[in-house]
């Protein structure tokens, strides 16, 4: 071999003394990607252990050593050429003695000469080299975020400097000197439609992306865009879109006051002009807004119950917005008994108006709490109930969650296929779902626990590959990240637990005492006995039942103390401590039963 040329960007391609190789002749996955690894490489050669844990992580030194042989013979023979990658002592290179290209290396070297000289022009020439992102059809291997994450970076920054403007904003829509350049051009050009359509793209992509709003810059240029002279007047949703977006700067500066002005006009020109999305961003702020004054379950009851009463059928709404501090309250430190009573409450004053949707909403919630109390049998009977009650009033959230909260009593019974049954459905339903960041979380984290122990980290993967695609919902992720941090524990993928587990415990420290304590502590508990830290793992465990009882959860407090008693003979091996440690709930929860 004496040239070889590498495509990285959109397609992965090479080329070898003018012949194209095809698809066909990697006859192994991996065999194509120790090519990509060395190709990616600077100088084009790595150490073959760092080639064996980026691309067989989960395998010991012997297996990820057999491995690699194989790859390598079957790459060679892709290449036609025996020293096409050869070994250097423990080194591996690809093509030694042979010219080497990337489209990889031509842009960065390109993008790095036109930013250091901030040379707009070249900038917009060095942007042309990029034809895609690095390797998308590899696009969940852990080894390419690094480099996918700085080469896409460095793409942004070009087309920043050279001022395309339209580009960068297709790139990446929450840009905002973008999206404000193209207002600007817009409302120069007298289009003013195309630039308030502009505004609400940015508006969208950084809610839905990021969960703020747009800054104090652009909301002042889209106040001018409404107000543009000879501009009709503004529409209710152009008005209820700037109050919005004024809230939530607001909020990000601790305003709660002007926060709550701004979503309550917004909330009232929403409900007048029955503009469901809108209501629900103003619901979403202003229970932001009570949480921060303390007041968060009267906000809740006074929205429900007013809807409720004007007959609006706007009570999914309402719901949907308060769903994820309904988590906190759920998990926080008042007690079940509290959040039930709150739920009769809520189901009492739905029959009084005779709303079916109501009374469906506020069935679910009690028989969330009576699951989370370990009052089973209650529990089911009101989630059943739920289910088809949501299902009638198409409420697709309410669907979703009451299926994925009676999965959780399926494994707590043991009944894992029945669970799977429930969350398959459940997924359906989220997926259509304006609140699915929230609901798959909350699916997945129990479709850990459901999964036997020869499925969980392929469930656990594909977990991740889904919710990469989304911002999910912090409160909604604590059964999902405890569940993932004690799975990965269990497997063996120490790494892995804690990254999951320290996720968890700075949700956690955002809600002082309550379920999720004891769910952190019990994680710890696990993660500690797959390190062998037989001792300290003992610890964890009986502050998890602590917190577990403070919380009001005896059962859970029991099963921890079971574990922590098990731990007592040191001795054991690695697979019954595997045995000893409890399995937890989607909620963070040890499994009850």
């Amino acid at each position: 071999m004496k040239v070889a040329s590498v495509q990285l960007l959109g397609r992965f391609a090479v080329t070898v003394d003018g012949a194209s190789i095809s698809g066909d002749a990697w006859r192994s996955r991996r065999a194509a990607d120790v090519v990509k690894l060395l190709a990616l490489t600077p100088d084009h050669r790595m150490h073959r252990g760092q080639v064996i844990d980026a691309l067989w992580p989960e395998s010991d030194s012997q297996a990820g050593g057999t491995n690699l042989r194989k790859a390598l013979h079957f790459a060679r023979l892709a290449l036609g050429d025996n020293d096409a990658i050869v070994t250097q002592g423990e080194v591996l290179v690809l093509g030694p003695g042979a010219t080497v290209d990337t489209d990889v290396e031509g842009f960065e070297s390109a993008a790095r000469s036109a930013l250091a000289a901030h040379d707009a022009a070249a900038c917009r020439a060095a942007s042309h080299l990029w034809v895609g992102e690095l390797l998308p059809d590899d696009r969940y291997e852990s080894w390419l975020a690094e480099p996918r994450a700085r080469l896409h970076r460095r793409y942004v920054d070009l087309l920043q400097e050279g001022g395309l403007w339209e580009q960068l904003a297709e790139e990446d829509p929450t840009h905002e000197q973008a999206a404000r350049a193209l207002m600007r051009a817009h409302l120069d050009s007298g289009e003013r439609r195309e630039a308030i359509r502009r505004f609400e793209r940015l508006r969208e992509a950084l809610h839905e992306q990021l969960g703020v709003g747009p800054d104090r810059s652009t909301i002042a240029l889209y106040e001018d865009v409404l107000a543009a002279e000879g501009a009709p007047k503004p529409s209710e949703a152009e008005r209820a879109h700037a109050l919005l977006a004024w809230a939530l700067v607001h909020m990000n500066r601790n305003e709660i006051a002007e926060a709550e002005r701004a979503a309550e006009e917004a909330r009232t020109i929403a409900l007048d002009g029955g503009l469901g999305r809108e209501l629900g961003e103003a619901a979403v702020i202003l229970a932001k807004v009570a949480m921060a004054q303390g007041r968060w379950r009267e906000r809740f009851a006074e929205e429900l119950v007013e809807s409720m009463r004007l007959r609006a059928n706007m009570e999914p709404i309402v719901y949907d917005a308060h769903l994820c501090l309904a988590e906190y309250y759920l998990a926080g430190p008042e007690g079940y008994d509290i959040a039930a009573d709150f739920a009769r409450q809520m189901m009492q004053i739905a029959d009084e108006v005779g709303s079916p949707t109501g009374a469906a909403l506020a069935t679910l919630m009690l028989g969330e709490a009576e699951l989370l109390a370990g009052n089973l049998p209650e529990a089911e009977d009101h989630l059943k109930a739920a289910a088809e009650a949501n299902d009638l009033q198409g409420c697709i959230s309410g669907s979703a969650l009451a299926r994925q909260r009676l999965a959780e009593a399926a494994v707590i019974h043991g009944r894992k296929f029945d669970a799977n049954r429930l969350l398959d459905r459940a997924r359906s339903l989220a997926h259509r779902s304006d609140l699915a960041p929230h609901l798959l979380v909350r699916i997945f984290g129990t479709k850990i626990q459901a999964a036997d122990a020869h499925t969980t980290m392929t469930v656990l993967r594909t977990a991740e590959q889904e919710l990469s695609q989304m911002r999910s919902c912090e409160p909604c992720s604590m059964g999902y990240l405890t569940s993932a941090a004690t799975a990965s524990s269990r497997a063996g993928q120490l790494v892995q637990a804690r990254r999951f587990l320290a996720e968890a415990e700075r949700i956690a420290g955002m809600w002082q005492g309550g379920l999720w304590t004891g769910a952190v502590w019990e994680a710890r508990g696990a993660l500690r006995q797959a390190e062998g830290e037989t001792e300290q793992a003992r610890a964890m465990f009986r502050e998890a039942a602590a917190a577990f009882a403070r919380a009001g959860n005896q059962a859970d407090a029991a099963r921890c103390q079971d574990a922590a008693g098990a731990l007592l003979d040191g001795g054991r091996g690695s697979e019954g401590r595997a045995r000893a440690a409890p399995e937890a709930s989607a909620d963070g929860a040890p499994l009850s039963g």
